[in-house]
């Protein structure tokens, strides 16, 4: 029992939420526009590509929920830098410390 339970554990550890890519082919893709998926975009573009052995480029980020951040798969990194230009994404998620609303007086 001991051995079923750290397994569906361990499972439930190990499966974390993962930024799903809507749509896309050996070309690119959308990747659903979050915080945390910005910050994870080039590896899901990259892990995406790579099925292909391709590289990546992001190439737009609409930063709304319900938005996507979208991604071009290239044979090289180096072919039409210029007509498709890179577009660069953000390295965390910063969010606004919200104080409280009640204050303790002393």
């Amino acid at each position: 029992m001991r051995v079923l339970f750290s397994l569906l554990t361990l499972l439930l550890i190990s499966s974390g939420a993962q930024a799903q890519i809507y749509r896309g082919n050996d070309t690119g893709g959308i990747i659903p526009w979050s915080c945390e998926n910005e910050a994870e975009a080039h590896m899901i573009a990259a892990a995406y590509c790579a099925r292909w052995d391709k590289y990546h480029r992001i190439t737009s980020v609409h930063r709304r929920y319900g938005d996507f951040i979208a991604f071009n798969c290239l044979w090289s990194p180096y072919k039409n830098p210029y007509a498709l230009p890179a577009v660069h994404t953000r390295a965390s998620c910063a969010y606004q410390r919200l104080y409280p609303r009640v204050r303790v007086l002393n």
